[in-house]
């Protein structure tokens, strides 16, 4: 079992009212370097601050997308995600990511 899903929805932007809600229960494995590149570059190191730059925000756009499967272009996730809801699901991509790292194979 691949875990809660990941869930993103995207809203008409004229009505503010939900158009379409995606739904991922894994992260597909060949994404892992992407997420762990992206978590690196947007963690902060010691007394420093994030800068978020346009091609950062578009490599998280990107990285977003193919976890679900390129079923919405970067335009209806820039038109249509609401900003808390898509760094949440950043954050659970980023979280899943870092389990893999985290949970090293026992020695042998």
């Amino acid at each position: 079992m691949a875990g809660t899903p990941i869930v993103l929805t995207l809203y008409d932007p004229k009505t503010d009212e939900p158009k379409k809600t995606y739904r991922r229960s894994f992260v597909p494995w060949k994404l892992l370097k992407e997420a762990v590149r992206l978590s690196a570059s947007l963690t902060p190191k010691k007394g420093e601050e994030v800068g978020y730059s346009e091609e950062m925000v578009d490599q998280v756009s990107g990285l977003v997308i193919g976890v679900f499967g390129d079923q919405f272009t970067q335009k209806e996730l820039e038109e249509g995600a609401d900003i808390s809801e898509l760094i949440s699901v950043f954050n659970q991509i980023i979280a899943k990511a870092n389990g893999i790292q985290s949970n090293p194979p026992p020695a042998g």
